[in-house]
């Protein structure tokens, strides 16, 4: 086990299980992994792992940006498509060799899950963990990002994307609905 994954167990549980293979059989460069522990008690937290091996390229800045993507959910929503939506929307950023960053809107890409108005991904720091989760750097220095997939309905996705980030989280902030629950109403 690395010094990485300790990490991750330290703030999320122990692995659980986990996936390597896509949804067609085919190996992915990275895995998805389920951590028996959330930020509250009764959520689990679904992780990518390896994702941050190669790192992608920050056009911005020209560095190369390390990250895990987590998705956080109540531990009685057990939905076997969870690990290939993740898979899926990691794959968005191998295949562009561009990072997520804070703010960004992933889809809509339709019903994620039956009887849910959940479409797109909102990403952010995951503050509902510890400060000390948000980042992780290895024993060289080297900055490893930590990124939380919050799902959200379109009309909220559209939402982040016109009045930007901090408009979102402020809405978030003030209605503080439980992004866990993948059933709750939208905000917008």
């Amino acid at each position: 086990m690395t010094a990485f994954t300790d990490f991750l167990e330290k703030h999320m549980g122990t692995i659980d299980c986990g996936w390597h293979l896509d949804q067609q059989g085919r190996t992915l460069p990275f895995q998805i992994v389920k951590f028996n522990g959330g930020p509250f008690p009764e959520t689990v937290t679904y992780s990518t792992l390896g994702l941050s091996r190669d790192g992608f390229s920050d056009e911005e800045s020209g560095e190369t940006v390390r990250q895990e993507l987590i998705f956080v959910t109540g531990r009685d929503f057990e939905h076997p498509h969870i690990p290939y939506i993740l898979q899926n929307t990691a794959l968005i950023a191998v295949n562009s060799n561009r990072p997520f960053f804070r703010g960004d809107v992933i889809g809509p890409f339709g019903p994620m899950f039956d009887d849910a108005d959940m479409e797109a991904f909102y990403v952010t720091v995951p503050v509902y963990f510890e400060n000390t989760f948000h980042s992780y750097r290895t024993a060289d220095g080297t900055p490893y990002r930590i990124l939380w997939l919050i799902p959200v309905t379109a009309p909220e996705a559209e939402y982040a994307e016109k009045y930007g980030w901090g408009a979102f989280e402020d809405l978030l902030e003030k209605s503080e609905p439980d992004l866990t629950d993948v059933y709750r109403p939208s905000l917008v």
